[in-house]
């Protein structure tokens, strides 16, 4: 038979030309050549948070700034070492748990409390004492305490000296602590039932007058601030504030005073206890001039003398302490200089004979002047 090999092209040939589709018998394949039909899936979109219909949550805005609260707190100053206390502060009698308001006394040389119905006697052989503590953080409160001392006070006018007990006590002011032979005396009349002397003060604290209730932290306000809303800005609940003692001269227990109108310098004692300074007025006579009252007077310093005239500015009553009576006293001004400082300074005119300095300087003029360190003398620089 003949075969016609180029029958097929001719075929598709004719098809191409007359439009006509011409279907094609596949391939045949064996069962190792055939491929398994895989079905695709077209990929589906990512999910994105949102609701079921894939929209978009709507964010809240970012603030700008935050509002935070700081405590402002007062931190304690020190000088040298020593712990920088105020005319006022509070002492605790570590003891028993007992607060009392207590005053920075320079001029004392051993503390005291203020002591009512105090009655002595014996105990096991030896002497005791009971007494109440009227203002405490407790109220009124009964301690008995063996009797470490009894000392005489005496007293003008040839009256009978005052006998006085002391007690050892713990006395805590600051971060301070001192084991102190505390004096028992009724202080009634003060405003402040414990007094802290020089026995406290000693190599451990100074004194700033002119201030009250420093010698611990405390809060003194609590503000809120506007900040940068940053995650990583650092915020401080307190803002420390420093006791601020700048400015302020630092004298000695006993410092040399020049009054104006004399050569030699006088020693005198330096008193946080006295409100107003006193200076040693003899010979004192008062006389009316030109409708105001005045005073003459002399003060005495060795070997020289010098007579004053001065108009009186005003009359004050002192406070004396060991159950002596007040004394009224009148007040000029006199003309000074300790140290770099020199002002008119009021002083109380006292026949100062029985005292061992002929002037005290107190609180008004140390106020906003002078820290006293009563563990120094003749400290105060001089001026060039």
């Amino acid at each position: 038979m003949t075969r016609f090999p180029a029958l097929p092209a001719v075929i598709l040939a004719i098809s191409a030309l007359t439009g006509c589709q011409v279907l094609q018998q596949p391939a045949q394949t064996t069962d190792s050549q055939k491929t398994p039909q895989t079905e695709t899936e077209s990929p589906k979109p990512e999910q994105k948070p949102g609701d079921a219909q894939g929209n978009k949550p709507s964010t809240p805005s970012r603030p700008d700034t935050l509002s935070v609260k700081q405590q402002l707190v007062q931190t304690p100053a020190r000088v040298g070492g020593k712990l920088v206390l105020g005319f006022a502060e509070k002492g605790t009698l570590t003891e028993y748990g007992l607060e009392l308001n207590a005053k920075i006394d320079t001029g004392a040389g051993r503390s005291s409390i203020d002591a009512r119905n105090i009655e002595n006697f014996e105990r096991d052989g030896k002497k005791w004492v009971r007494f109440d503590l009227p203002r405490t953080s407790k109220g009124n409160v009964t301690l008995e305490l063996p009797v470490k001392d009894t000392i005489l006070i005496k007293r003008p006018g040839g009256e009978e000296s005052q006998a006085r007990y002391i007690v050892n006590m713990n006395v805590k002011v600051g971060d301070i602590t001192q084991n102190l032979d505390v004096s028992l005396n009724d202080r009634t009349r003060f405003e402040f039932p414990l007094l802290i002397g020089r026995d406290f003060l000693k190599d451990m604290a100074i004194a700033d007058v002119g201030k009250q209730y420093i010698a611990s932290e405390k809060v003194l306000d609590t503000v809120t601030r506007k900040i940068p809303a940053d995650d990583n800005l650092s915020i401080k609940e307190q803002i420390d504030k420093p006791v601020d003692i700048s400015g302020l001269a630092l004298v000695g227990e006993l410092e040399q005073v020049h009054v104006k109108g004399f050569k030699n310098t006088f020693k005198a004692r330096i008193d946080t206890g006295a409100k107003t300074s006193s200076i040693d007025a003899r010979d004192i006579e008062f006389f009316e001039k030109e409708g105001t009252e005045w005073v003459r007077f002399k003060v005495v310093h060795g070997d020289e003398s010098q007579a004053f005239e001065r108009e009186v500015h005003r009359e004050i009553e002192i406070k004396r302490h060991g159950g002596l009576e007040n004394q009224d006293r009148v007040t000029v001004f006199i003309p000074i200089t300790l140290g770099k400082i020199s002002r008119d300074v009021e002083f109380t005119l006292t026949d100062r004979a029985g005292y061992e300095y002929p002037i005290l300087i107190g609180e008004r003029f140390l106020s906003n002047t002078a820290l006293v360190d009563v563990a120094q003398q003749n400290i105060a620089e001089l001026k060039k």
